[in-house]
């Protein structure tokens, strides 16, 4: 059987098939920021990332009939950590317009729709799962407080990211699993976020999708409170223009023209002064934010670990290294491990190892 996994980015949507654990198709399709952002709804997205998906694999003359298992992920509160089935309940509950999360919401439609299309062309069925890997009740207890009676701290964060880089450091570097290092991971995407995880929990982390941390490629990051109350009640824009400029066109792309991966990567190695000092102030921003989390393990920091699509850009980590490595060694792995964890989960509930839930009845 072969599994076909889906993780929905920013600005593009990248996807693999596995078989005996071995990724034997792999492609990143690049999205039209223009066309993606015309597109309001999760339902809409996911159905413009179906029609990307399906022309790239046809493009690739790549046979998708002895796919049984299409698998995403999700960062949602709506859903306690665990692996769904991908129903009518859970797409009706993630159908409504929610800017901050519209994103991995929109790769969960995808997913149903390229089960149903695989099912559908080769007469055999194809199950549709997201994993929603996020435990928020595991942070302590002092890192739920805000400061302001009313608003409980829920981190969201890139988990499956962090926990497949602590995962490889603990096996390659300590012959051990997960659940024996004190590691502060990070994931250098579109969005960055900084965990620290202590043999294997969560303690605290920043939630992109609130608008915490570092600013990342398109996201605001933390930003000061008074000025964006300004903002808010200025009349420029209402509450979802505001949701998405801080979401999704805020950070590296409100300053530079193209705030892809390898455009950046170009300008700041052609000596372009404006990008070298935004990627600088990113990592920097990053270093504070890793310096934050290792007071979350009282200093204790067997290591750093960066990983995430942006952790090839040797500039930019160099640049975080430089500024963290007094607390721990830095790790750097440039995996493409989301996916695989993606497929060993759909392969341990394929074989029955793991059972599925269904929204509404195990939640």
């Amino acid at each position: 059987m072969k599994i076909f996994t889906l993780i929905p980015k920013a600005s593009a949507t990248e996807i693999a098939v596995f078989e005996n654990d071995e990724a034997i198709f792999s492609k990143t399709i690049a999205h039209v920021p223009s066309e993606f952002a015309a597109l309001r709804t999760p339902p809409e997205q996911g159905q413009y990332r179906f029609n990307a998906i399906i022309e790239a694999v046809t493009a690739s003359d790549f046979d998708m009939k002895d796919v049984g298992v299409v698998i995403t992920e999700i960062a949602s509160r709506r859903l306690p950590a665990g692996i769904y089935m991908i129903d009518d309940s859970i797409t009706a509950i993630l159908a409504e317009n929610m800017i901050d999360e519209n994103q991995h919401r929109s790769g969960v439609f995808a997913a149903l729709l390229v089960s149903r299309h695989i099912g559908g062309n080769h007469d055999v069925e194809c199950m549709p799962l997201v994993v929603e890997p996020i435990i928020i009740s595991e942070i302590m207890p002092e890192a739920a407080i805000s400061g302001l009676k009313g608003i409980t701290r829920e981190p969201v964060c890139n988990t499956l990211s962090h926990r497949t880089a602590a995962s490889h450091y603990s096996h390659y570097e300590k012959g051990s699993g997960l659940n024996d290092a004190r590691v502060v991971a990070v994931h250098l995407g579109n969005e960055i976020s900084v965990g620290a995880y202590d043999m294997g929990r969560l303690l605290d982390s920043n939630s992109p999708q609130d608008g915490e941390g570092p600013f990342s490629p398109f996201t605001s990051g933390t930003l000061p409170a008074n000025s964006l109350i300004d903002l808010c009640y200025s009349g420029r824009y209402d509450m979802d223009e505001t949701l998405r400029i801080i979401s999704s066109e805020s950070g590296l792309s409100a300053y530079l023209d193209d705030a892809s991966l390898p455009a950046v990567m170009k300008a700041y190695r052609a000596g372009h002064r404006k990008t070298i000092f935004m990627v600088k102030a990113m990592a920097y921003k990053t270093a504070r934010e890793i310096g934050a989390k290792a007071a979350a393990l009282s200093g204790s920091v067997e290591a750093i670990l960066l990983t995430g699509p942006w952790a090839v850009f040797e500039e930019f980590t160099r640049e975080i290294s430089s500024r963290v490595e007094w607390i721990a060694p830095v790790r750097n792995y440039a995996l493409e491990g989301e996916m695989k964890q993606l497929a060993r989960a759909a392969a341990e509930v394929y074989k029955g190892n793991v059972k599925i839930k269904l929204y509404g009845l195990d939640c």
